[in-house]
């Protein structure tokens, strides 16, 4: 079994696993194309987080929640949500936990299962980033959430964990990707399809050279388009991140 994951510039086979998430978190930072996030979320449940309630206005995407302390979201969008009826959880600013952290939480109660896509994790504010990317690591860890694609139109980041393998199909001989350890360090790692490959190599938090690699990849996979290759790694264990570089155009 496989964990599916779908955006509209690439998929990703996650083994083990199971499914395909069915649930959207829109986070308040870069928004992402309107088009590519009313794409994203075609046939899925959307959770927006603060400002993300003023992405999925642009979008057209009606989430089924709104989660956050109001403080970055527009009045318009606030409005908006009010007027299309959108159900809200509002907290305090002063608080603990950031609005991502409480809608991670809140995921282990999801009708729709414990599984996710991010988008607006990137952009804005550094600390906002870094920080957005390691909480879903610890969701997973102390939540049983499992978020492992942040993701919008212009970059992507995966994130596999202890003996999990992965393809990714979709995308162009070319296109950047770069292997960085979300742990102390990741042992194990098999990368191919790329003009530099790591056969069996280790990663360290504190050595982040394998950026900027080139996927070469194999083509001939079922259902791609002419110039769509697919590339691969496997991990033996620790955290690592498969980062995708390069923007997607998306037609409206």
């Amino acid at each position: 079994m496989s964990l599916i994951i779908t955006t509209p510039q690439i998929k990703a086979n996650i083994s083990p696993g199971s499914g395909s998430p069915s649930l959207v978190l829109v986070a308040g930072g870069r928004a992402p194309d309107p088009c590519w996030l009313a794409l994203l979320c075609k046939g899925k449940t959307a959770w927006a987080i603060d400002r993300g309630i003023d992405a999925c206005m642009g979008a057209g995407v009606v989430p089924s929640l709104f989660i956050g302390d109001r403080d970055s979201a527009s009045k318009k969008g606030i409005l908006w949500a009010s007027e299309k009826e959108v159900p809200s959880l509002v907290f305090p600013p002063e608080k603990d936990m950031t609005d991502l952290q409480l809608a991670l939480k809140l995921m282990r109660n999801f009708s729709g299962g414990s599984s996710a896509i991010l988008t607006g994790a990137f952009g804005g504010r550094y600390d906002h980033s870094i920080a957005n990317i390691f909480s879903l690591i610890w969701a997973e860890e102390e939540w049983s959430v499992q978020i492992r694609c942040a993701a919008d139109d212009r970059e992507s980041l995966f994130i596999l964990r202890d003996g999990e393998s992965a393809t990714f199909s979709g995308v162009t001989a070319g296109t950047l990707v770069s292997t960085i350890s979300l742990s102390e360090n990741c042992t194990g790692i098999n990368l191919w399809g790329t003009k530099w490959s790591i056969p069996n190599g280790m990663l360290s938090i504190r050595r982040p050279f394998a950026v900027s690699n080139i996927i070469s990849g194999t083509d001939g996979v079922p259902g791609s388009k002419d110039g769509e290759v697919s590339f691969g790694v496997d991990i033996g264990t620790g955290w690592l991140g498969v980062y995708v570089a390069g923007p997607v155009t998306i037609k409206g």
